[in-house]
């Protein structure tokens, strides 16, 4: 049998999800005209048509339906023969990981620990606030609150998030009999972007009888931090983190926020030692980091 080759699946793979070309050659990490000539010679290879290239992208064919079933069964068994060759001995390699801006401040202090445990493992923390996708391989794992939605996917619980209405120590002074009080009018708060309002954290202030919409608005969550730290007035941290940054007073604690974190992963990369070792670090670390913090506000 002539030599297939192989690779030029990947390049369907990349057009499929991609949904066009130039998505596609920006995952494949190619430009357009390489990646289309590799699909010509995929198809005369065929000899028939995998995709129909229209001008608002790229549909599979029946043909283009059926091999690009097989190629995602290929490229779930070179992610199995991967496994096999990453043995617990040899804990190399990086593994990146998706997260939102609060769940990847947690991560980044966590993981001095994991470096000093396999020194030989690299971490990519990767911050926004949609998920990015397993399957298309734009992540090897995803700090997600709750469990995966997907068969593909598979995941652990590996901590929680809990938060609370927090001042910086001057500010708690200036404004400590209002705070005493609950005088929540008398009060300046620090919060996100009109675009999020309708964040639950946002309804949560909400709930505060009286109190003022934050005068101080950011469009990423620990820009809260940032403006609290400064002494811009009372605003929602995750718990965790205000203890990791210090100088700050807890105000009043927030439990309807806390939400559970899960580690997520492409089924093929569930039993990799590496997302193990991550896995199972986080676990251990994120109890320790809660069991370490200062007692409920009184």
């Amino acid at each position: 049998m002539k030599h297939f080759p192989w690779d030029n699946l990947m390049v369907l793979l990349a057009v499929v999800r991609g949904g066009t070309l130039r998505e596609a050659a920006k995952a494949a990490r190619m430009s357009t005209a390489t990646l289309s000539r590799r699909l010509d010679a995929l198809e005369e290879r065929l000899g028939g048509k995998v995709v129909e290239r229209t001008s608002t992208g790229c549909i599979p064919t029946e043909l283009g339906q059926r091999v690009f079933a097989l190629a995602e069964q290929m490229e779930e068994a070179a992610d199995e023969i991967a496994r096999e060759a990453d043995t617990p001995k040899e804990l190399v390699g990086t593994v990146r990981i998706n997260a939102d801006e609060w769940a990847s401040f947690l991560l980044i202090t966590l993981l001095p620990g994991l470096n000093r445990l396999h020194p030989g493992l690299g971490v990519e923390v990767l911050t926004s606030r949609e998920p990015y996708n397993l399957a298309r391989r734009e992540a090897d794992a995803l700090l997600r609150y709750g469990p995966p939605d997907t068969t593909d996917l598979r995941g652990d619980r590996v901590g929680r998030v809990e938060y609370a209405l927090y001042a910086n120590q001057a500010y708690a002074a200036r404004r400590q009999a209002a705070i005493a009080n609950q005088a929540w009018h008398e009060l300046e708060f620090v919060g996100l972007d009109e675009p999020r309002v309708e964040f639950e954290v946002e309804r949560w202030l909400r709930t505060l009888p009286g109190a003022n919409r934050p005068w101080l608005r950011c469009n990423y969550s620990v820009g809260v931090l940032d403006g609290v730290t400064a002494g811009g007035g009372l605003g929602v941290i995750e718990r965790t983190v205000a203890e990791h940054v210090g100088g700050l007073v807890r105000v009043r604690d927030a439990p309807a926020l806390t939400q559970d974190v899960w580690l997520w992963t492409h089924r093929s990369l569930y039993e990799t030692p590496r997302f193990q070792a991550v896995r199972d670090f986080l676990k251990h670390a994120w109890l320790n980091a809660v069991a370490e913090r200062a007692p409920p506000v009184a």
